[in-house]
């Protein structure tokens, strides 16, 4: 027993059930798990898994119309049960939460100093001067510059990483005992991620409190926790130390959850690992059976927390290993030393000022090519002009200067007709699997929308669904009846119908569960091999990028900064913003 097993636990949850009865849903069932004064403890799991039902369980935010049956001990007083007079006095004081969306959970009509002291003032009789001198010093321990002047602003005009800041400083101004933050980085950046990480862990050290993570991120988990406990439909299926966890976890679908996280280590265009559609989808009764389930099992030989993954990359038709004859494209030139499909020359695009703004420069002077066949990586952060870039050669936005050739045509000056012409061979997949779908259309309507009129339509959009891995009865169906995943293959099936020569891929894995993006990602890389397509992956995920792509653009505020192959940029970037980013990405793999 280790010294930190010794000590009483902080918060213990026992049998800890939550339902909603008038839905019909049973959110949590029977889980129990501990956590120990000053220790991190990672709840993992995917969408639908419990685990943010169960933190709020324990600040007692369900609601009226929850039924919660079980124990939530917090220092050996009993929550489950509790009146709302004493959880009132529990929140915020003994235990808080950092949520996710910190511009939804942050009200927009009052000051960020004003809402931190307000947190302050309810668990303490002090006056409003007091509350507000306490507000400005968490906002400067949080890294806010110049906390007086920042504390009477509002939290729209500040940047996520800064919302984020402040949402901790308001968790933490009472000197909790314990922090339940919920997903509190997935939005963010990878630099601005690795910033409130590093902020987090160096406040426990300082206050000694205790924090449960939730979160689906293997990486984050890796880096900030000290045990996990993981959650498959309402059910811990499995807990312990990280380390194990991580490299030899015990149950199927935690081994087949960690193996679907692609890693700075992997071989590149490898397979990833994934868990099947019958455990990952969240309709139907738990299934016991269904966990185990071969494709989860590890086969005997496998290396520990990578299981059932191809020791060599599935390099498909026409590639060789050693990149010589029927290798994967480079800059410029493609098989056979053809011309580039896509050129991108001295592109620039500017957004108009207004009275109180200058104009801005969301693209400033961007030049790469793509290759026929070639997968190109564009990665940058929130902000760098990534999104604008595809906006142009989609032709939903124009440039203000430079070109951008398309199978050897300028279709910055295209008319508008031949912009609509050319559109068939540039297609989108796009970040938001729901939003980027006619929640009033059916899937087959959405699909066969840019294919010609007739009895073969059907057969058509039937094919595609096939394609893309999906049951071709689904074109009756609307987008409400599909998970996240599915929605995203429908995306997909959409931008091949008009038979594209490049595919835009912008941020299509960013909103999806880990074992998603896993089928999601192989699914692309099966298909440009398939059909022979070059493909513009735009991420701000590193590892994504380098799992996908041969090469890569580094974009900054509307610059490229560095471009190459993806060993030079991964292995001996030239930039210190690419080392910045790369130092920054979050490894499932824990130091030694």
């Amino acid at each position: 027993m280790t010294e930190v097993e010794r000590v009483n636990p902080l918060l213990e949850v026992s049998g800890l059930s939550v339902a909603f009865p008038d839905a019909g849903v049973e959110a949590v069932r029977e889980v129990s798990w501990q956590v120990r004064p000053g220790e991190t403890v990672g709840l993992v799991g995917e969408s639908g898994s419990g685990k943010s039902a169960t933190g709020l369980a324990v600040l007692g935010l369900h609601g009226p119309r929850a039924r919660i049956t079980g124990s939530i001990r917090l220092g050996g007083q009993e929550l489950v049960g509790a009146g709302e007079r004493t959880l009132r006095e529990l929140r915020g004081r003994r235990v808080s939460m950092v949520f996710q969306d910190a511009l939804d959970a942050l009200n927009p009509y009052r000051t960020v100093g004003a809402q931190i002291a307000e947190a302050y003032r309810l668990h303490h009789d002090v006056k409003r001067s007091e509350a507000r001198t306490r507000a400005v010093e968490l906002l400067e321990r949080v890294g806010i510059d110049r906390p007086g002047r920042r504390a009477k602003e509002y939290p729209h005009q500040f940047s996520g990483g800064m919302r984020q800041r402040v949402m901790i400083a308001a968790a933490l101004v009472n000197e909790p005992e314990l922090v339940i933050a919920d997903e509190p980085t997935t939005a963010l950046d990878a630099t601005v991620q690795a910033q409130v990480l590093e902020l987090l862990a160096e406040l426990q050290r300082e206050m000694g409190m205790a924090v449960v993570l939730v979160t689906h991120d293997f990486g984050v988990i890796g880096q900030m926790c000290s045990r996990v406990v993981v959650m498959y439909r309402g059910r811990v299926v499995e807990q312990g130390p990280t380390d194990r966890i991580l490299t030899t976890a015990e149950h199927p679908y935690t081994r087949a959850l960690v193996a679907s996280v692609p890693r700075m280590d992997d071989t590149p265009g490898t397979r990833l690992a994934t868990v099947p559609e019958t455990v990952a989808a969240l309709v139907g009764p738990v299934d016991e059976e269904s966990l185990a389930d071969p494709a989860l099992r590890i086969p005997s030989g496998a290396p520990a927390g990578n299981p059932a993954r191809p020791a060599t990359p599935d390099r498909g038709p026409g590639r060789s290993p050693g990149g010589g004859v029927g290798a994967e494209p480079r800059f410029g030139k493609g098989r056979g030393g053809e011309d580039p499909l896509l050129q991108v020359r001295s592109l620039t695009v500017t957004y108009p000022g207004t009275l109180t703004r200058p104009p801005l420069k969301a693209v400033d002077d961007v030049d790469f090519a793509i290759a026929p066949g070639e997968s190109f990586g564009l990665v940058g952060e929130s902000g760098s002009g990534k999104s604008t870039i595809s906006r142009v050669l989609l032709g939903l936005q124009r440039a203000g200067s430079g070109s951008v050739h398309f199978d050897g045509e300028d279709i910055t000056r295209a008319t508008r007709r031949r912009r609509r012409e050319l559109a068939a061979g540039i297609q989108m997949v796009f970040q938001d699997p729901y939003g980027s779908l006619n929640p009033d259309r059916r899937i087959g309507d959405t699909i066969g929308a840019a294919l010609p009129r007739g009895a073969a339509r059907r057969d058509r959009v039937a094919a595609l669904l096939t394609e893309v891995g999906l049951d071709p009865e689904l074109a009756g169906a609307y987008p409400d009846r599909l998970s996240g995943g599915m929605r995203q293959r429908v995306g997909i099936a959409r931008a091949l119908a008009p038979g594209p020569r490049l595919l835009v891929a912008d941020e299509p894995v960013s909103a999806l569960d880990v074992s998603v993006q896993a089928q999601v990602l192989n699914l692309l890389t099966q298909l440009r091999r398939d059909r022979g397509l070059a493909m513009l992956f735009i991420s701000h995920d590193l590892t994504v990028v380098r799992h996908m792509c041969s090469r890569i653009a580094v974009l900054r505020h509307g610059r490229i900064v560095e471009t190459g192959d993806r060993e030079q940029i991964m292995e001996r970037p030239g930039s210190d913003y690419t080392r910045a980013l790369i130092e920054a990405t979050p490894s499932p793999r824990r130091p030694a």
